[in-house]
């Protein structure tokens, strides 16, 4: 199939298509307020050091490293394990989800960070504070609610706690979003990291990332890439791309069609000789061939069509549903036409 072209493909943002990583998989719990000057930032007079560029993926398995170890919350010595030893307060514990090479402060992490708008909060970016009496940094997962006033976080942040995730239900309180400096936003990661590495990565059908992942319109999540979208929602992560992604983008995608069910397949053999490809979303099939281009065939037709022999028997599409006679539908295969009314229900025209 062929790929529609790199400003189709960047267009897609409007689109909010495909997977939260697999490392935020973890339960919430319910949220208190953050206690004032939790976190307190430490004078460290150590210059400001920062890593290796890190993708969001690495981010939160190394935040989620603490939670699993319940890592007692201290302002002193530091917390070692696979991933090096860093301060066990909460600028310790993002320098070491961000692989900083030292344990900064909350004073300090502005200086490797930048500012974002609240819009553009992605998983292991950063709600910063050190004013008001709070001196305090937690790494953002992701919204708890569609209207985004309640950031769900991994944090720690007093004596006698260990690091969480949970709920801020009184928002953002006065913290600041930031973006880590050496943060790789293109890099796949968690579901579908895994679905474009099994593709064959930058040597794929997809090509390389255009953009990172972000919320989908319809409670997924989906990455751009320039031939294509890898697409995820709870729990499987698929991949759309060529003429399918397409026509999927030109009929108002998920909000109309849901999300694909599998990745794109080899169809059958149709008596005149086509072969095309398909792929299934929660609400209507996608065929493509090369002698008609890519159509969706849906509801009643869709039905009709499958039980009498698909693309085997009637050919591809060769025009989307269209209306019949005030109240029915029509649609036209190379080797019949489809028709459905309510009070006739559906039936084959040859010839």
């Amino acid at each position: 199939m062929r790929a529609p072209n790199l400003q189709r493909v960047i267009g897609a943002a409007a689109l909010a298509l495909a997977a939260l990583a697999m490392s935020l998989s973890a339960p919430q719990t319910a949220s208190a307020a953050v206690p004032a000057g939790s976190g307190a930032a430490i004078a460290s007079g150590a210059a400001i050091a920062s890593g290796a560029m890190i993708g969001r993926g690495e981010v939160m398995d190394r935040a989620w490293s603490w939670i699993a170890e319940q890592v007692p919350y201290g302002q002193s010595g530091c917390h070692e394990n696979r991933f090096g030893c860093y301060r066990p307060d909460c600028s310790g514990y993002v320098s070491m989800a961000w692989n900083l090479d030292s344990s900064l402060t909350t004073w300090t992490l502005w200086n490797v960070t930048s500012d974002i708008p609240v819009g553009e909060l992605q998983p292991g970016d950063a709600l910063l504070r050190d004013s008001g009496g709070t001196d305090h940094v937690a790494l953002f997962v992701r919204w708890a609610d569609e209207a985004h006033t309640r950031p769900v976080v991994r944090e720690t942040y007093d004596f006698g706690h260990v690091p969480e995730e949970r709920v801020w239900n009184d928002g953002l309180r006065g913290f600041t979003p930031r973006r880590y400096d050496q943060l790789d936003d293109l890099m796949p990661y968690g579901s579908i990291g895994a679905k474009y590495d099994s593709l064959g990565g930058v040597g794929g059908p997809l090509g390389p990332p255009v953009s990172g992942e972000r919320d989908s319109m319809m409670g997924g999540r989906f990455q751009a890439f320039r031939n294509g979208i890898v697409i995820w929602r709870p729990d499987a992560a698929f991949a759309v791309y060529g003429e399918i992604l397409a026509r999927f983008w030109a009929t108002d995608a998920e909000r109309r069609w849901g999300f694909p069910t599998m990745d794109e397949a080899e169809a059958g053999l149709s008596p005149g000789g086509s072969r095309g490809r398909y792929q299934l979303f929660e609400r209507g099939l996608f065929l493509w061939s090369q002698q008609t281009g890519a159509h969706v065939v849906h509801g009643a037709i869709q039905d009709a069509f499958r039980s009498n022999g698909n693309e085997r028997s009637l050919g591809y599409p060769v025009t989307d549903e269209a209306d019949e006679g005030g109240d029915g539908k029509v649609q036209k295969f190379q080797n019949a036409t489809i028709h459905w009314n309510p009070s006739r229900g559906t039936w084959i025209t040859t010839g």
